[in-house]
């Protein structure tokens, strides 16, 4: 079984959100999730200090997966919330 995501999400961790911001699009609304919601509510508070319009995703990939949101994984495997 993979790690499961939103579909089309990009994995930026966030102990090399500083170097990869450029990444993160500015002329949209991002959404940040990661497990549970506490490493997401760090860096959407960081992206917003910066000046991007971040929205923390509540409950992380945890509630995403019990809300039964589409989830993808990495190759073939099938998506789980660890």
């Amino acid at each position: 079984m993979g790690a499961g995501h939103a579909p089309g999400a990009v994995h930026i961790p966030l102990r090399t959100l500083g170097e990869r911001a450029g990444e993160v699009p500015k002329d949209q609304r991002v959404y940040v999730v990661c497990r549970s919601g506490g490493r997401s509510a760090q860096a959407t508070m960081a992206l917003n200090q910066a000046g991007w319009d971040a929205v923390n995703v509540a409950g992380g990939m945890r509630a995403w997966h019990q809300a039964a949101f589409d989830m993808a994984s990495e190759g073939e495997s099938e998506p789980t919330v660890i």
